[in-house]
């Protein structure tokens, strides 16, 4: 397996450039260079902290940084995310620790949301919703100006 020193990215021996950063800085990986495991969640990654002292993992969190600020435009990306760097003699264990605990989560997402069904709506009724809803707001935006219309002139009635 190769090691870029650029993005700590692992990939295979055939592989003249880096996949992730295009980087030719490639060289064979060591048991002591810490590689990207994958980004995480600050929820996840202390998760993961936690899992990874208790296992004698070695490990980094970095701040996820993209070279951009990609959480301006990637729903799925927050300034707060950190790139899980680990030992490359510890990723095999690192990753089952970090698949299980995905799985966890993932658990306890759909036993919070268990309460919380939402029955999905249809084409009609959205419809029917949406044409209610603008009228509703119309109809505000009409009481409103007529309100401020009236107390206008109620002001210029107490000056006259």
């Amino acid at each position: 397996m190769l090691y870029c020193t650029k993005c700590h990215g692992v990939c295979q021996d055939s592989t003249l450039k880096c996949p992730n950063c295009k980087s030719s800085k490639l060289r064979q990986v060591n048991d002591e260079d810490f590689v990207l495991l994958h980004r995480a969640d600050q929820y996840t990654a202390q998760r993961l902290e936690e899992q990874f002292q208790a296992h004698g993992v070695s490990y980094q969190m970095e701040p996820f940084d993209g070279g951009h600020i990609s959480y301006l435009y990637d729903s799925d990306i927050m300034p707060t995310d950190k790139l899980v760097l680990v030992r490359w003699g510890d990723y095999p264990t690192a990753k089952g620790i970090s698949a299980q605990l995905k799985n966890d989560i993932e658990r306890e997402q759909t036993e919070e949301a268990g309460e919380e069904t939402f029955e999905p709506m249809s084409q009609k009724k959205r419809i029917v919703v949406q044409i209610v809803s603008v009228f509703v707001f119309l109809v505000v935006v009409m009481l409103v100006v007529f309100g401020a219309d009236a107390v206008a002139n109620w002001l210029k009635g107490l000056w006259s």
